[in-house]
């Protein structure tokens, strides 16, 4: 980094902390766009990037990943796109898993950060074929509502993306749904992912909602699953203020960046480029968890 150092008018700390805050509005932007979580980008360049130790990166990225929901979130709840009844439901599945993920990653996993980097990369394999299954699947707006969905009125309204018309959708799938938010949860704060890898694309293909609904909503919930984590990390000692407060700042200047350039975005075009980015991520991850890299 020395030439780097060099640029930056001989000053490493200001240098480091204006390279976190790009990383991390990158990250944002892309977690908040596709609704995939940031964390899927912002983990392994805290790791690869920085060196940092992966324990070090979760806690950061989870911190990221509250400021994400904050900002975006807010966003996405003023557009109406956000689902508040589905998002509440699924919320307690999440937060259980979340402190399930978190408290396995600073007790049984303490010492063992090559496990959890090795852990990261089937994880970035299974986001890269979500994204590329993301919206595939439509909402059925006549789908018969499960006894769940039904006591709970899990049921919507949503204008769709061109036609500008409003279109019904009801929910169904509530357990196997609830099931996948646990999961999402666990794998969110074991690895600091965010969860949006899982959420989106169960909400979607599992219970029915369309994907921008299915977006937003999970932008919306992945906050309090992170700072539930969050919390575990920070009494292990694992959570750096040095790096979570750019990350931070810069992760929430891109989800409102992300949250507010939704309805223009060529998603398609811009999901194969992110492809590119996370297979070369899950390569470098497997070489440093396998310990070709250093």
């Amino acid at each position: 980094m020395g030439p780097l150092v060099d640029l930056a008018g001989g000053d490493p700390v200001t240098l480091l902390l204006l390279l976190l805050m790009v990383i991390a509005i990158g990250a944002g932007f892309v977690g908040s766009l596709v609704g995939i979580g940031g964390g899927l980008f912002l983990v392994p360049a805290l790791v690869l990037v920085f060196g940092l130790d992966i324990h070090y990166a979760i806690g950061a990225s989870l911190i990221a990943v509250i400021a994400n929901s904050c900002a975006s979130g807010a966003s996405y709840v003023d557009q109406g796109l956000t689902d508040l009844r589905v998002g509440m439901f699924l919320e307690s599945a999440s937060v259980v898993g979340g402190l399930l993920g978190a408290l396995l990653a600073v007790t049984l996993l303490a010492g063992q950060s090559n496990v959890l980097t090795l852990a990261f990369v089937p994880v970035v394999l299974i986001g890269m074929f979500l994204m590329l299954r993301q919206g595939r699947v439509p909402s059925d707006p006549n789908a018969p509502m499960d006894a769940v969905a039904t006591r709970l009125r899990l049921e919507g309204v949503y204008r769709e993306e061109g036609t500008g018309r409003l279109l019904p959708y009801r929910v169904h799938g509530s357990f196997l749904g609830l099931t996948f938010a646990g999961i999402a949860g666990f794998g969110s704060a074991l690895l600091g992912i965010g969860g949006g890898t899982f959420n989106v694309p169960a909400m979607n293909a599992v219970m029915n909602l369309p994907m921008r609904i299915a977006t937003a909503t999970s932008t919306f919930k992945i906050g309090l699953v992170a700072a539930a984590g969050t919390l575990v990390y920070l009494f292990a000692g694992d959570v750096l203020l040095f790096v979570a407060a750019p990350v931070a700042v810069g992760s929430m200047i891109g989800s409102l960046l992300g949250s507010r350039y939704q309805f223009r975005a060529r998603t398609e075009s811009l999901r194969y480029i992110f492809l590119v980015v996370l297979a070369f991520a899950a390569v470098s991850m497997a070489a440093r968890g396998l310990g070709y890299l250093p």
